[in-house]
């Protein structure tokens, strides 16, 4: 993928704030609380994985994951095939709601997608490559993002 993770995210922070101002479709209230629930939820996914990444010395680095020395399948990698994207994913889910419109959803959908599609699958690809059987087991067992299908 060639643009980082970082950038999608931000480039979707500010869709969802142009859609909100400009095209500001069904508004709706959120709770503060709720907000807040969501934005602990992101970060309790994304720091628990980038501490795992540096625990276990192996790259962060979404662009190259060809670099990876080992095959992170514990603590919040047990959850999630990949809990930094759906940390940031909450992280933006928590600020569509702050906004309170209908329309910024479709920034939600667009990370969603792009991150599926075009970074997930291809540092899918590249795991399965370097840690072969190991990764399949692993995909077998725990879930691309949270919810869906395993093994998918």
């Amino acid at each position: 993928m060639r643009n980082p993770p970082l950038a999608q995210l931000a480039f979707c922070f500010a869709l969802a704030g142009s859609l909100s101002a400009y095209i500001p479709i069904l508004n709706f209230y959120s709770p503060n609380w709720l907000v807040a629930l969501e934005v602990i939820a992101g970060v309790a996914f994304l720091l628990p994985a980038v501490f795992s990444f540096i625990r276990h010395k192996t790259t962060v680095n979404p662009q190259s994951p060809n670099e990876a020395s080992t095959l992170v399948i514990d603590g919040i990698f047990g959850i999630s095939r990949n809990p930094i994207y759906v940390g940031m994913l909450l992280l933006l889910l928590a600020f569509v709601l702050w906004l309170g419109a209908l329309s910024s959803f479709i920034a939600v959908a667009i990370f969603y997608i792009s991150i599926d599609r075009f970074q997930i699958r291809v540092e899918e690809q590249s795991l399965r490559e370097k840690f072969g059987e190991a990764f399949d087991e692993y995909s077998v067992r725990v879930p691309r993002w949270l919810i869906f299908k395993k093994g998918v």
